[in-house]
């Protein structure tokens, strides 16, 4: 197993060669084709008010006081990705325009060219992980029972990383896992997106449009990706398609 493999948090090894799907925007998809960046954001940007619980919670020092987190919590970016090959609901979420991009790749190769070897804390930093589903009760016992220090014993982040791997049951349908980025370096100055080199020819298997698009819209949007350079096999979601067969007339 690669050093790298360490940081892959809450998966076997069997599933590091899994397909893994991540629905874009056609403008942030465009941008990923011409950049070669992907964009990751912070967890307070997410929509569940639990994200990035732990972090986001003063802890009590020694004397009493209240301390604030914020400075760490600030330097975490994450970006979600799935094992869910087709959904309705991805699809109404996050192609609301009906002009999404579902990317294709898979755990390794995602990951591969997400952490950075040439780093000497690289350990610290890049970490990808599938999510957890719990109880909200059992995430607040969590919060109750376990302290800052028991996170940052050994100074490895991986504990914290884990805290934003944890969600509630109602949720589970994502099936999700998340890219996860700790700026400790601070090199984006708390920016609220940090922007990541991403390789697309390496990173990329293919890519699914919209299945809502008439045909003569897929084939214009076809084109267009292509004419920017990407040169990977696109198709079309077969999600809605259907053609019911012939029936008997008795």
């Amino acid at each position: 197993m690669l050093k790298m493999h360490k940081n892959i948090l809450n998966l076997e090894e069997s599933d590091f060669n899994r397909p893994i799907y991540r629905i874009f925007s056609k403008d942030r998809f465009m941008n990923l084709i011409r950049e070669n960046k992907n964009g990751l954001v912070k967890p307070k940007l997410w929509d569940d008010p639990f994200e990035n619980f732990f972090l986001r919670c003063p802890v009590i020092d020694q004397n009493g006081e209240l301390v604030s987190l914020e400075a760490i919590s600030e330097c975490w970016y994450g970006q979600c990705w799935t094992f869910n090959e087709d959904s309705d609901a991805m699809w109404r979420i996050y192609s609301a325009s009906k002009d999404g991009i579902k990317v294709r790749s898979t755990v390794n190769r995602l990951f591969l060219h997400f952490y950075k070897n040439d780093e000497k804390t690289a350990h610290l930093k890049y970490f990808l992980g599938r999510v957890m589903y719990q109880k909200r009760e059992e995430i607040e016992d969590f919060l109750k029972t376990t302290s800052f220090w028991a996170l940052a014993m050994g100074g490895q982040m991986d504990k914290f990383a884990r805290t934003l791997l944890m969600k509630r049951n109602e949720f589970s349908h994502e099936n999700e896992v998340r890219l996860l980025f700790f700026d400790s370096d601070n090199k984006y100055n708390n920016d609220d997106v940090a922007q990541i080199s991403f390789p697309v020819e390496d990173i990329i298997e293919s890519i699914e449009l919209d299945p809502r698009l008439e045909q003569t819209e897929f084939i214009k949007l076809k084109e267009e990706i292509q004419n920017i350079g990407f040169l990977k096999p696109i198709s079309q979601s077969e999600l809605y398609k259907f053609t019911p067969p012939p029936r008997k007339l008795s």
